[in-house]
């Protein structure tokens, strides 16, 4: 007649961690984590002379609110039996892993439903201890069905880390030095155009195009324009827009050229507001000479004029300002 003992061991969890790992190779695992207490780990360990036996539990004990606790079985594992299942001979893998360092303990076993003969589904689960000697009691309880190793990091790895991450900047430095000076350069072989707006138009920056535009033919300059800017200045241009015209005050009366008078309007641009009030002042014998039928249409014409109605409201202002002037 045979006997047999078992010997229960407990240990206090601070977290359990699982993750079901998919069963295409480029997929990525899910994590769940569990941190509420109360999380047991148990290990049962039956001694018998024809029979062992070793079974791993991990319990999630819930509060009921007043009534009794209730376990969820997170984990139940039978550690002999994954002994008695083969080693994959394709990769040399093992259907039940551990691993440890300091207070965490890593384990993976092969899932049985879901596996293949040519597709293989493992199932892991990490929990952290208190102490590491606690995570040390458990790795040398389960060392002679389960085979452990510690997890260290190779040091190795983390120089070619540290070398890869110090050489990307400088790579990344290269090319936008590269792009720069190829944009610089394609900017100097655009040609330049020096428009000269009216007064009255808004100034536009000048559109960039990749295609080469046509050279316009310069106008000639009046004696009061300042004179063309050098080679220098033209490159300048390119880089960056014309600077807008000052805006006039609002006490400023506004003038809008008729076609007839545009160039009149342009070359007493600079005028002083006296000198114009003392010649409009300033008797004329300019409409001596004409009839009155010739004088009636002439006025008939000028009354006719789409800015008429601007050059009053701008001859109101004029007088305004006079008369505050004194």
């Amino acid at each position: 007649m045979s006997s047999s003992t078992t010997e229960t061991t407990t240990y206090i969890l601070e977290k359990y961690s699982r993750a079901y790992s998919p069963k295409k190779a480029s997929g990525s695992s899910e994590w769940q984590h569990f941190t509420n207490p109360v999380l047991r780990l148990i290990l049962d360990t039956g001694k018998s002379e024809f029979a062992p036996s070793m079974r791993l539990r991990i319990v999630w004990t819930m509060n009921g609110g007043g009534s009794a606790a209730q376990d969820v079985i997170l984990e139940d594992l039978d550690l002999i039996a994954f002994s008695a299942l083969k080693t994959d001979n394709t990769d040399g893998s093992s259907p039940l892993k551990g691993v440890y360092r300091d207070t965490t303990f890593g384990l993976r076993y092969l899932y049985a439903p879901e596996s293949t003969e040519g597709q293989k589904v493992y199932r892991r689960f990490q929990v952290s201890f208190n102490t590491p000697s606690v995570a040390l009691q458990l790795v040398d309880a389960i060392r002679d069905v389960c085979p452990c190793k510690t997890n260290e990091p190779s040091a190795g790895a983390g120089a070619n880390r540290k070398i890869v991450a110090a050489a990307q900047p400088l790579t990344r430095a290269d090319t936008l030095q590269t792009n720069f000076n190829s944009t610089t350069t394609a900017l100097q072989r655009m040609p330049t155009m020096i428009l000269d707006p009216p007064a009255s138009s808004p100034l536009l920056p000048l559109p960039f195009s990749s295609q080469p535009q046509p050279q316009p033919t310069p106008s000639p300059l009046p004696d009061s324009s300042p004179p063309p800017p050098s080679s220098s200045a033209e490159a300048d241009s390119v880089m960056m827009p014309p600077p807008p015209l000052p805006l006039p005050p609002s006490s400023t009366p506004t003038f809008t050229p008729t076609s007839s008078g545009a160039s009149a309007a342009t070359a007493n641009a600079n005028v002083p507001m006296e000198s114009l009030a003392a010649a409009l002042c300033a008797p004329s014998g300019l409409y001596d000479n004409l009839s009155g039928a010739a004088l009636e249409r002439l006025v008939g014409d000028v009354v006719r004029e789409d800015g008429f109605v601007g050059l009053l409201e701008s001859l109101s202002s004029m007088w305004a300002l006079k008369a505050v002037a004194g």
